[in-house]
């Protein structure tokens, strides 16, 4: 079987998420992976010794749209995909050019991952969603990275024997980068792009209120954003320490490295890479009950879940885990070991072949049980 996996992004955890999947497909098939000359990641896609066909896509978010109105450069790229003649294509990561490439290439069955099924608010979470939304149409399967999402992909149209479930994997891309010193641990952290349905106004109304017991709990909050909406509450609130900016995978491990208290406090959600990487470093994490998150964390057992918007329950949670480290280190150690059982690369990769067969003749959906 030849696969060809293509993933056309820039930056983000996408990048880390395909090069890992294309490592292991890599091992048990005939791959080679389409990759963007821009994305960050490009160096180690060359030394990675996986055939490529590169692509040069666009530098900025608003050059996606105009990027999609080159039809003569995505037709090139669609020509060389198609002169490879792969049996599958998969797509890891959904990207303006996907509906595309899926258009052009419509004779060669195809996989599309979609991470949110239902759009998270904003205009760029909208435009994103629509993408995914579109490409699942033109997909011969789908993946979700949680069975709690099928019902969503139904609704968009989806038939559920199209749909393959296949949870996101823990990373180990982070492994081989060369670590940056940390400048102090924190007790709680936040980690991600900060945007309105992550819920942290939420966390920090709640270390307000686990600061009137616990007066030396530190927050750490990381991620790029527009903290301007949030700007009273931190001014307000002692021990934050803020990092509002990109962060590059080689300083990922000195926030995590410490093992803290990993917060998710999304007001909504489909799934939740953060909770996989958490999962990498042995950090014991407090999520809410929402979305696919519920699926990523059994709730006493490898972490704790609350109610989405719960201010009371977010700082009880997190009062908890700071009076019983005993029961922090568990389920840090709990969660590490069931996503190395369930979710390591190997069963993930195996999941990703048995969808591509699926899709090249015909039958039952997978389904990866974690539990």
């Amino acid at each position: 079987m030849r696969i060809g996996l293509v993933y056309l992004g820039r930056r983000g955890p996408g990048g880390p998420l395909s090069f890992e999947l294309a490592s292991h497909l890599a091992r048990k098939a005939d791959l080679f992976a389409v990759v963007s000359q821009n994305a960050d990641h490009i160096g180690l896609w060359r030394a990675s010794g996986i055939p490529l066909v590169e692509a040069s896509t666009f530098d900025t978010k608003l050059q996606a749209p105009l990027s999609c109105l080159n039809s003569r450069k995505i037709a090139a790229l669609a020509d060389q995909i198609a002169a490879r003649k792969p049996d599958v294509i998969v797509y890891p990561m959904v990207h303006p050019w996907t509906p595309l490439l899926q258009s052009r290439l419509a004779g060669i069955p195809n996989i599309v991952t979609v991470h949110d099924p239902a759009a998270h608010p904003g205009f760029l979470h909208q435009m994103s969603s629509l993408w995914e939304a579109i490409a699942a149409q033109g997909a011969a399967r789908c993946v979700v990275l949680s069975r709690l999402l099928v019902d969503e992909m139904r609704a968009r149209g989806v038939a559920p024997e199209r749909i393959d479930v296949i949870p996101h994997a823990m990373f180990s891309f982070y492994d081989g980068l060369a670590p940056l010193p940390s400048d102090g641990a924190a007790d709680v952290l936040f980690f991600g792009r900060i945007t309105a349905y992550k819920g942290l106004d939420v966390l920090i109304r709640a270390f307000r209120d686990v600061q009137a017991r616990w007066p030396e709990a530190q927050l750490r909050i990381v991620g790029e954003g527009d903290l301007r909406r949030y700007a009273r509450l931190l001014d307000g609130t002692k021990n934050i320490t803020v990092t509002n900016r990109w962060v590059d995978d080689c300083e990922v491990g000195a926030f995590f490295r410490s093992r803290p208290i990993v917060a998710v406090p999304y007001t909504s959600a489909s799934q939740s890479g953060v909770i996989a990487l958490a999962a990498s470093f042995g950090c014991p994490v407090i999520a809410s009950r929402t979305g696919g998150l519920s699926d990523q964390i059994h709730d006493g057992d490898t972490g704790l879940l609350v109610a989405p918007g719960s201010v009371s329950g977010l700082a009880a949670a997190i009062q908890r885990l700071l009076m019983d480290p005993d029961l922090r280190n568990a389920l840090g150690r709990r969660l590490a070991a069931e996503y190395r059982a369930h979710a390591n690369w190997d069963v993930v990769s195996n999941a990703y072949l048995e969808s591509c067969r699926r899709a090249i003749g015909a039958g039952r959906s997978v389904v990866v049980h974690r539990y």
